[in-house]
């Protein structure tokens, strides 16, 4: 019987600690896949709803790179800020600070106010072809609602140069709701086609 409950006890330590690693974002579970087929145009997925499960919905929208004639820069490449994902992570038990962190849907609004931007930015890719591939944002979302540091992921031809910097600034420029928790780090990505 002791053994049993040996065991119960540290099954239940274990599904703690994963759901708590999961909750954390220090790892993903999800069953979906990386990226869309490649015949399918539009956001991927966005960031998951609150914690409460709500499921988060797909949206999808066109995001067309116009032709350029200037040479491409080949391949994918990181730009911008460090997010300080792996920075350690201090706890001041005596703080009044929160948990709260923004919903998916939040985080999905915040970047449709600044599509129409994203969309001119991409006219200054560079290339004779049109841009495809994914592109995923990443922030720092400070509990002022502030995005304080953008990095970009993605076809160089987007993230580096004039189109990456134009990219970076109009991510920069999106204004959450304040909340009562820790900086977020946010990826979000968007499928060009």
């Amino acid at each position: 019987m002791w053994r049993f409950l040996a065991g119960f006890g540290v099954a239940s330590v274990l599904w703690g600690a994963l759901l708590f690693s999961y909750k954390q974002g220090w790892i993903d579970i999800s069953l979906e896949p990386e990226a869309p087929p490649a015949d399918e145009a539009g956001v991927a997925d966005a960031p998951p709803d609150d914690a409460k499960g709500a499921p988060a919905r797909a949206r999808k929208k066109r995001a067309a790179a116009p032709k350029k004639t200037r040479p491409a820069a080949s391949g994918d490449s990181l730009t911008g800020d460090d997010l300080g994902e792996n920075d350690p992570k201090n706890l001041n038990v005596g703080s009044a600070g929160g948990e709260e962190q923004l919903r998916g849907t939040e985080i999905e609004k915040g970047f449709d106010s600044v599509f129409g931007q994203v969309r001119r930015c991409l006219i200054l890719a560079a290339g004779d072809e049109p841009v495809r591939g994914k592109v995923t944002f990443g922030l720092r979302i400070s509990g002022e609602g502030k995005v304080t540091a953008v990095n970009l992921n993605g076809p160089s031809s987007v993230t580096q140069g004039d189109c990456g910097a134009c990219l970076r600034k109009a991510a920069s420029g999106i204004r959450f709701r304040t909340f009562n928790g820790p900086d977020m780090v946010v990826h979000y990505p968007l499928t060009l086609e």
